[in-house]
């Protein structure tokens, strides 16, 4: 059964006062069957410190010009005393 992952970037919910970047790979999971991923890293630095996430994507969304795509929806871990919130879509696989 083949394998295959999804890039994914985009920046965080504005908490006080600022927001992170963040970019990455997902996990690798089945190709043709119903699935998730998992997304984890380090947000940029930004306001003296960054952000460590982990976040299960939704499951596969078919795409109308062919492959998928999966929703990225989660929070960050605290740093600094507040959180940010992550949610985007993947690209197209």
């Amino acid at each position: 059964m083949p394998y295959h992952s999804h890039y994914y970037s985009g920046a965080t919910s504005v908490e006080n006062g600022h927001i992170h970047g963040y970019e990455g790979e997902t996990s690798y999971a089945p190709t043709g069957v119903a699935h998730t991923h998992y997304i984890e890293g380090i947000t940029t630095y930004d306001d003296g410190h960054t952000h460590f996430y982990r976040i299960t994507t939704g499951i596969d969304i078919p795409n109308s010009g062919g492959g998928h795509t999966h929703l990225i929806n989660g929070i960050t871990e605290v740093a600094n005393q507040h959180t940010h919130y992550i949610s985007n879509y993947t690209s197209v696989s």
